[in-house]
């Protein structure tokens, strides 16, 4: 297979992996607010259990593309679906994932290992096991390693992009995909316009291979989102004990708090990491079971 045909069928994932920006529609109790917020707490449990990124995304995708799928989903149930597509997403992408009584134990109490179990197959059922979509940083990690490939090698066999620059496009993913806006973009579109807020238009064409006009809208759009990160100073590359170098930045952080201006005029979106009664907040991370609890 060439790099053509594997390029194209990286594309038509983008068209058979639909999203649904009205699902939102279909559960008159929720508000997007509530999903941000959902997705937040992903983000930080994916950071204390030390999960890629890439599972965080599938987690989001796989949420997102279940909720399409049902009407009147209740708040209460919010944290089960979440915490079952990370859970899911850990057994596909993690060589090490955490143990089913991990992802039960950081919802403190709120979920069971059984109901976890249940939801897994409620979800897969719903997806048609449907579980390898093309997510938002697949697309970033391919634009990244050609966007920094070198002309003399015509393959890729390792990444060749500092992680420096890596983490911060990812860190205005991170916050784009909890506001209900990035519905209007496929994943593709969405990382070459991230991508392009700390490149260029040249180099985000030469990556992605998509005219000004194919993301003019989206970059706009993320504009706010842009402003915002730089505003703090933009992500730094953590350490992780355990993890081995080149791999850091592929670990899922987390964003404590960012205020972000969006929409056609502006306006304040105010992203608030706590979650009422706390039932949304994980353990630290000398506060979680040890391999030892087994």
């Amino acid at each position: 297979m060439n790099k053509y045909e594997v390029w194209k069928i990286m594309l038509s994932k983008e068209q058979v992996y639909l999203r649904d920006k009205n699902f939102m529609e279909r559960h008159p109790s929720l508000q997007p607010r509530m999903r941000s917020i959902l997705l937040d707490w992903m983000m930080e449990v994916s950071e204390v259990y030390k999960l890629h990124r890439e599972t965080y995304y599938l987690a989001q995708d796989f949420f997102d593309r279940y909720m399409a799928t049902q009407r009147n989903i209740t708040k209460t149930l919010l944290q089960l679906i979440g915490i079952t597509s990370l859970f899911i997403a850990a057994k596909l992408e993690e060589i090490y994932p955490p143990k089913l009584y991990q992802f039960a134990y950081v919802t403190d109490g709120a979920c069971t290992e059984e109901e976890i179990l249940t939801m897994e197959l409620i979800i897969m059922k719903a997806l048609k096991w449907r579980l390898s979509p093309m997510t938002l940083v697949s697309w970033l990690n391919v634009y990244m390693q050609v966007a920094y490939l070198n002309d003399l090698y015509e393959e890729v066999l390792m990444p060749q992009y500092p992680q420096q620059i890596f983490v911060q496009v990812a860190e205005l993913l991170d916050v784009c995909i909890l506001d209900m806006g990035c519905f209007d973009f496929t994943y593709g579109v969405l990382a070459a316009s991230a991508l392009y807020h700390f490149s260029s238009t040249e180099i985000m064409k030469k990556v992605s291979g998509f005219d000004w006009p194919e993301v003019e809208e989206c970059v706009k759009w993320m504009i706010p989102f842009s402003m915002a990160v730089k505003e703090v100073g933009g992500a730094r590359l953590k350490y992780f004990k355990g993890v081995p170098s080149e791999d850091m930045h592929n670990i899922q952080t987390h964003v404590n708090t960012i205020n972000l201006l969006v929409s056609n005029n502006l306006y304040i979106f105010s992203y608030l990491v706590s979650a009422p009664t706390g039932v949304l907040t994980p353990p630290q991370s000398d506060k979680k079971p040890s391999k030892e609890q087994e």
